[in-house]
């Protein structure tokens, strides 16, 4: 199969086909293309097309690799059986490609300081419940969601230090000393903490005339790019820039697993008063010990029948029998397939605070609420599900744990029949469910998902409230290319498009310049369409507007 699909498309370089588990399973093919080639174009059906019918039936996905993180090399010098190996370990998780263009070429270290470390602990567990719920999502997006950036050094900082700070975060934080380890026939992933080991800090230092700015910008896109191995590398990459032997900058990167934003909070706060008492918090053992436990069990229980309540619409209810809210798609799915636009606005945000000062009702339900509504006047279907992401930190056990507790609850608001001030008190005391109901076995909520059939979940994550100086993955420039839609004070901009998996729809809240609102949308086109993603971020807007306004209006669902 490999050498018919050289044969007969010249715009390929390198194909590897990758047999199904069984006798009559489907192939996989990884082609890499010449330079010149269009990495979006319709390859999968070109090449189904080129074959003869008796090998095209027998390919079940074609994968398009843009970079050298699994396909290495011209045709000929290709290590097959590698790469094969490669593919089901990147399926199975074990590894993950990172995100953005990364440096080419890579910058290379001067020198590389050892910097051992030791902490208290150790030991092998499951994952916990908030690490399975990231991992799955690193999975499903098919990159290790990279944490950190880039910071200015105070003057008269040495390697020293830098290699001191690092050894303070590996010795202290659990998860900073813990690795996965895989049963890869079986799909299963644990985690490995140990009580000690070594790692290092890359010293790089500028050219004559180079800024050292620059210089850390590259190294930050290279280590954003390069893929993680979760099972022989650390969490965290740390690099000190350089300019005529004095450190002028830092870049630290960490893989999401590690930690969460509220962590990642905690943490900053300890490194900068180097914290020395033991750490707060059940740590991941503890809580992967507990959640196993028969208190455990209760309490996921306990939250699954509250799960299975929620998706079961009230026979009385008005449209009870209606299905859960789904949006129109595009007959002919867009390449690439996955985009992401913004809308930053002034409006929203005055409205947003004019109605939570007029209700008593808070921010964040307001939000829910307005997109809610916004999301089911598009489907024309009262029901709308949402997957809010809830951090969980108001647990006393895990307020100031180091680790990755966050997790995706479930939230179902009917919206039938109301006004704007009863969608709000609605949405909040579905809200005040969803945070109560956040900490669970997120295996099993995909059971009843699956079960329960509720059309699109849209993935909610409002961050407003997240510390100064967190830097996340869904942070891009405006695409230059598309024009700005402009209206009032208000801007919608396509961000992003590729071929990096998303969820079928997310909604990321934050807060911009001058205190506007960002609300950034991702989706899949072969799901949703853009033109109905745009008009569901300007109808959120036109909903507040009109909640403002007269909160006894009706929301006409």
């Amino acid at each position: 199969m490999e050498r018919v699909v050289l044969a007969l498309c010249p715009d390929v370089q390198a194909c590897v086909a990758v047999p199904g588990a069984g006798a009559h399973a489907p192939w996989e093919l990884l082609i890499t293309l010449r330079a010149d080639a269009d990495p979006h174009a319709a390859w999968d059906e070109t090449i189904t097309a080129a074959l003869p019918y008796a090998l095209a039936s027998r390919v079940g996905a074609l994968h398009v690799v843009t970079d050298e993180w699994l396909v290495r090399g011209p045709a000929w010098s290709i290590d097959r059986p590698a790469t094969r190996r490669r593919l089901r370990e990147f399926q199975a998780g074990a590894w993950l490609p990172g995100l953005g263009p990364g440096s080419r070429p890579e910058p290379v270290p001067t020198e590389r300081m050892r910097v051992p470390f030791s902490g208290p602990g150790a030991g092998r567990a499951p994952l916990t419940w908030g690490q399975r719920d990231i991992w799955a999502t690193m999975i499903r997006q098919r990159n290790w969601l990279p944490q950190g950036g880039r910071r200015p050094l105070a003057p008269g900082t040495r390697p020293e230090d830098m290699a001191a700070e690092l050894a303070y975060l590996h010795g202290r934080y659990p998860t900073m000393r813990t690795r996965l380890v895989f049963d890869l026939a079986r799909g299963r992933a644990g985690q490995w903490l140990v009580s000690d080991g070594e790692t290092f800090l890359d010293l790089y230092d500028t050219a004559p005339g180079q800024d050292p700015d620059t210089l850390a910008a590259r190294v930050e896109a290279a280590y954003r790019r390069r893929p993680y191995d979760l099972r022989t590398e650390w969490p965290i990459r740390m690099a000190v820039i350089r300019a005529d032997g004095a450190c002028t900058h830092l870049v630290v990167l960490m893989h999401h697993l590690a930690l969460d934003a509220g962590g990642a909070a905690v943490m900053m706060r300890e490194v900068a008063d180097r914290v020395q008492n033991e750490p707060a918090g059940m740590q991941p053992l503890e809580q992967a010990a507990w959640q196993a436990s028969e208190a455990g069990r209760r309490h996921n229980d306990r939250t699954l029948r509250h799960f299975a309540q929620a998706l079961r619409p009230p026979t009385e209810a008005p449209g009870a029998e209606l299905p859960p809210a789904e949006l129109p798609s595009l007959a002919a799915p867009h390449r690439p397939r996955h985009w992401s636009g913004r809308l930053t606005s002034p409006d929203l945000a005055a409205s947003v605070a004019a109605i939570s000062a007029r209700t008593g009702v808070d921010d964040a339900a307001v939000l829910t609420a307005l997109v809610s509504i916004a999301f089911a006047r598009l489907a024309d279907q009262p029901r709308v599900v949402v997957r809010p992401r809830v951090g969980n930190r108001f647990r006393p056990a895990l307020a100031d744990v180091v680790c990755f507790v966050a997790q995706s609850g479930l939230l179902v608001l009917d919206l039938a029949g109301t006004t704007f001030d009863e969608a709000l008190a609605r949405a909040r005391r579905a809200s005040m469910a969803a945070m109560k109901n956040a900490y669970f076995d997120p295996d099993a909520l995909e059971a009843v998902l699956a079960r329960s059939g509720p059309g699109i979940a849209m993935f909610f994550n409002d961050r407003r409230s997240a510390s100064p100086g967190v830097s996340y993955t869904t942070e891009a420039a405006p695409d230059p290319r598309e024009p700005q839609k402009v209206r009032g004070c208000s801007v919608f901009a396509w961000l992003h498009r590729g071929p990096e998996p998303t969820e079928p729809m997310s909604v990321t809240l934050d807060t911009a310049d001058d205190g506007a609102l960002s609300l950034a949308l991702h989706f899949d086109t072969h799901i949703i369409a853009p033109q109905v993603v745009e008009e569901l971020a300007w109808g959120v807007e036109r909903a507040a507007a009109e909640a403002e306004r007269d909160g006894t209006a009706a929301t006409g669902l």
